[in-house]
């Protein structure tokens, strides 16, 4: 618990430790729920008891229906006598030996060699592998002998091991599951004892089963609790009762003061399951004999029970969440990554306020150009349609290898797409409106702020965009250079002013420039705001025929509606247009890497 929520870490940023990272990837891979897994050194970087822990965990899930490959090395033997079967490869990846894992020393010793005493028989049998062991039987002897010995053995019909052998692996013991259990629980006691006092009272039990749940337990769940680990009106737990409490959870049965009579009577057995169908245990009457009419009646009181074998597959079928259940989970794992992310948005913060800053100074004290220039708005334009674009690229792009694996598994995708596009949607609009009011307040455009930060906001917006969808269609490392080309051609080459004048004559020129540039829009959005407001009138005659060209280049398309206005369909519909294309990236790019 306490690395629970903590970073994984990476190459660049610290996290987690190598052994904690391998869990939390054995982790990952069982959350799917899968029906075959496939473990390449999972207890690599892990101690002696916790790679036993992993593997006794893969054990049980076998023992549901699950099968696990893995690839080990140097295993303790009470470890390597858990698999079913074992595959010894020698070298050149042939065959030495394939059964069961209890088998393999016999094997080996039967062949003529001879393993020291008190050495872990599974390095023995790497170091037979290797060459580093000598036969008695064969004084030449070659590691490449072993694969003419393993195909040359006496093998029964339909056996793979030696036939003194079961073809299983050693089942996991009672002692190393309940000490494992334990040993865990135990660590845990000092949370839970949160007074110091050696005993659990209601408070504690309230708070631990807190912590556990997003839902208050109530005092009725409590009491029907304390009552099972302590026994009737019981008010607090000892530390005993605690751990032979949940250690008994693992049993098909709990042992419980209040279960004890029906384990006394065999009615619940080690290989079988109560299944509660009515009723309720608190109508359920004390026994007062152990004749057959009064255990009928209690029976009866305490509600019909169906009592069957366990079906070792029950439980593997997995229930997919509907689209709005998974939506509110991804919205939920979004938000917790999204304030992790802090330190990077303090960047991209920083170099907006930073850019909004220089152009502002540039524009009105070095400079000096017209408040009502359309060139100047075509730099803050395309200033912020690349930092934004480069800001979106790691909305898809810095999980892939994590989403292809969900999406495989079943994640809703559409609900995928949503969950990231809402919650970076906030950082697109706080710090668009973060270099919008920075370049405001320094500039001074002398026009409403709303009405000056609208065609920003549609920039960004149509910029996002064009992020969101080379990073689902482009690798990663490519991704900036991308959006960088691509900015400096719809914004900077596409939308300037002065070859605005030749684009727009009609014909497939003016249709593509006005389906794909972003600033041939929002620049004219904004330079007629600020025309209107201010209603200019320059001197001098460069300034004067600056401004008869971008009148007519601005007032030339109003598409039925206000100069000033018409530009927030199409940019609109470019966003839409990039958002759909994005998605469809998502869904049908990298299938081969989707398995």
């Amino acid at each position: 618990d306490h690395i629970q929520n903590s970073i994984v870490g990476s190459v660049e940023q610290r996290g987690i430790s190598g052994g904690q990272r391998k869990r939390v990837n054995i982790g990952l891979e069982l959350a799917a729920q899968p029906t075959v897994l496939f473990l390449d050194e999972p207890t690599s970087g892990l101690d002696a008891t916790s790679s036993l822990s992993v593997t006794l965990s893969l054990k049980k899930m076998c023992q549901l229906g699950m099968t696990s490959v893995m690839v080990i090395h140097q295993p303790r033997y009470s470890l390597f006598t858990l698999f079913d079967q074992v595959l010894l490869l020698g070298k050149g990846g042939r065959t030495a030996y394939l059964g069961c894992s209890s088998g393999a020393k016999t094997y080996f010793e039967d062949l003529g060699f001879k393993m020291p005493e008190n050495d872990n028989p599974a390095d023995w049998f790497m170091d037979v592998l290797s060459g580093e062991v000598q036969n008695a039987s064969v004084p030449d002897f070659k590691p490449d002998m072993l694969f003419d010995m393993w195909n040359a053995r006496e093998v029964g019909p339909g056996e793979t091991c030696n036939a003194d052998f079961d073809d299983s692996g050693r089942s996991i013991s009672a002692f190393e599951d309940r000490s494992v259990l334990a040993r865990q629980l135990e660590d845990e006691w000092d949370k839970v004892d949160r007074n110091k006092d050696g005993m659990m009272d209601s408070n504690e039990l309230t708070w631990l089963l807190g912590e556990c749940s997003t839902l208050k337990p109530s005092p009725e769940v409590v009491a029907r609790l304390m009552e099972r680990m302590a026994g009737k009106d019981a008010v607090s737990v000892t530390k005993r009762e605690f751990l032979e409490y949940l250690c008994s959870l693992s049993d098909d049965v709990a042992k419980d003061p209040t279960f004890a009579k029906f384990d006394k009577r065999g009615t619940l057995g080690p290989h079988s399951r109560t299944f509660m169908l009515s009723g309720s245990d608190d109508n359920m009457s004390e026994e007062t004999s152990e004749d057959s009419e009064d255990t009928a009646r209690s029976d009866l009181e305490f509600g019909r029970r169906d009592t069957g074998p366990l079906d070792p597959l029950k439980g593997l079928t997995r229930d997919t969440p509907g689209f709005f259940q998974q939506l509110h989970t991804l919205m939920l794992r979004r938000i917790i990554q999204w304030w992790r992310m802090n330190q990077q948005r303090s960047l991209f913060a920083v170099a907006l306020v930073l850019g909004g800053v220089i152009l502002a100074v540039l524009d009105r004290f070095l400079i000096k150009t017209p408040r009502w220039s359309g060139m100047s708005l075509l730099n803050l334009h395309t200033c912020l349609a690349l930092l934004m674009a480069i800001f979106c690229l790691q909305v898809f792009g810095n999980d892939q290898p994590v989403f292809w694996r969900e999406s495989a598994s079943g994640i809703n995708v559409f609900a995928y797409f949503q969950a990231r596009l809402a919650v970076n949607g906030f950082d697109v609009v706080l710090l668009t409106c973060l270099f919008t009011a920075t370049y405001f307040a320094i500039r001074q455009p002398h026009v409403r702020f709303w009405m000056f930060g609208v065609p920003f906001l549609l920039t960004a917006f149509v910029a996002s965009g064009w992020g969101y969808f080379v990073s689902t269609v482009v690798p990663p490392k490519h991704g900036p250079f991308i959006v960088s080309l691509v900015v400096f051609i719809t914004c900077g080459l596409l939308g300037n002013p002065s070859n605005l004048a030749d684009f727009l004559q009609g014909g497939p020129t003016e249709f593509v420039v006005s389906a794909i540039s972003i600033t041939r829009w929002s620049v004219q959005m904004g330079w007629v705001c600020v025309y209107d407001t201010l209603q200019p009138k320059p001197e001098g005659m460069r300034d004067q025929a600056v401004l008869s060209m971008e009148k007519d280049v601005f007032f030339k398309r109003d598409l039925g509606m206000s100069y000033q206005w018409a530009p927030v369909i199409p940019l609109l519909a470019m966003g839409f247009v990039l958002r759909i294309a994005s998605f469809l990236g998502l869904r049908f790019t990298n299938l081969d890497k989707k398995v």
